[in-house]
């Protein structure tokens, strides 16, 4: 940067955008626009460090050595917020596998244009609604899921609406078949970071960045058609297999060393040294690349 003038109309358009993007996203449930707001943002804070430097007489080095320098430091700022969450919720009384039950309150559904856009297109497309269901998190926060089955009877749809500040909630979306000895074939775009493991029987593709239930729907058919699954009609009702499907998780991750067993976890926490750096992963790669461990 030479001209200071310069470098200040291009910071506020930086900052700008920083603030702009996401909210686009959250008008448009387009998780494209948070991943591009994270990375202007990161961009906005290695410019305005450099900029100070310079303006400060603080360094003389040339502008790319303070740009790096400040991409580094807010690398190391957001990896200590991230590890300050992981072990605040490694100490906390929230449920990482929380247990449903049926909900009976009449909220199943927000009274937002986008909910009612989705609940359309079910109705177009003839999905059947077979329940609705709730988990608390903690009082005043609640997890809530509708499960619809598709036209062809073999696959269910889950939307879970997942609580925002300000009493808002976020929709996502996981689409599961069945197949025969255990297989599951399993595709969602959850944006919260999970980072453990899966049954190696469950084929599961995560795509946060398809923030659109009609896409989602065609990449999970794509994926049936090209893969060997034998699909097959559900056994249990909704409410049994979700709440089955939680505890095979909650074991199988206390197995692989995700999860400190239950005896420790008073002294120790619930999640393991190891499963903390998955997890911290898991929040990078969603929060900058859209992708997930699994």
């Amino acid at each position: 940067m030479t001209d200071p003038n310069t470098d200040l109309v291009l910071l506020a358009i930086l900052a700008t955008l920083s603030i702009a993007f996401p909210w686009l996203a959250m008008r448009t449930g387009v998780p494209f626009w948070t991943v591009a707001g994270r990375w202007v943002r990161w961009i906005f804070f290695a410019g305005a460090f450099a900029y100070l430097l310079e303006a400060a007489g603080l360094s003389y080095r040339p502008f790319w050595v303070h740009f790096v320098t400040g991409l580094a430091v807010w690398f190391v700022l957001e990896t200590g917020y991230y590890w300050l969450a992981i072990k605040a919720l490694s100490r906390s009384e929230l449920p990482l596998f929380p247990s449903f039950r049926e909900n009976r309150e009449g909220d199943e559904w927000p009274a937002d244009p986008r909910s009612i856009e989705i609940k359309e297109w079910l109705r177009e497309n003839r999905y059947k609604r077979l329940c609705a269901l709730k988990a608390e998190l903690f009082e005043g926060a609640c997890l809530r899921a509708s499960i619809y089955e598709a036209p062809d009877g073999f696959t269910r749809l889950q939307v879970l609406f997942i609580p925002q500040r300000k009493g808002d909630a976020i929709a996502c979306f996981t689409l599961t078949t069945n197949g025969r000895e255990g297989r599951r074939l399993i595709t969602d775009n959850h944006f919260l970071p999970y980072g453990g493991y899966y049954p190696e029987a469950w084929d599961v593709s995560r795509k946060p960045l398809i923030g659109s239930l009609p896409r989602l729907v065609r990449h999970h058919h794509h994926r049936l058609l090209r893969g060997d699954l034998l699909p097959e009609p559900f056994e249990d009702d909704p409410l049994e297999e979700l709440n089955t499907q939680q505890r095979i998780l909650e074991r199988l991750n206390t197995e692989t060393g995700f999860l400190v067993p239950r005896p420790r976890q008073e002294t120790e926490g619930r999640i393991t040294s190891e499963g903390r750096y998955r997890l911290w992963k898991e929040m990078w790669l969603l929060a900058y690349f859209g992708k997930s461990v699994a």
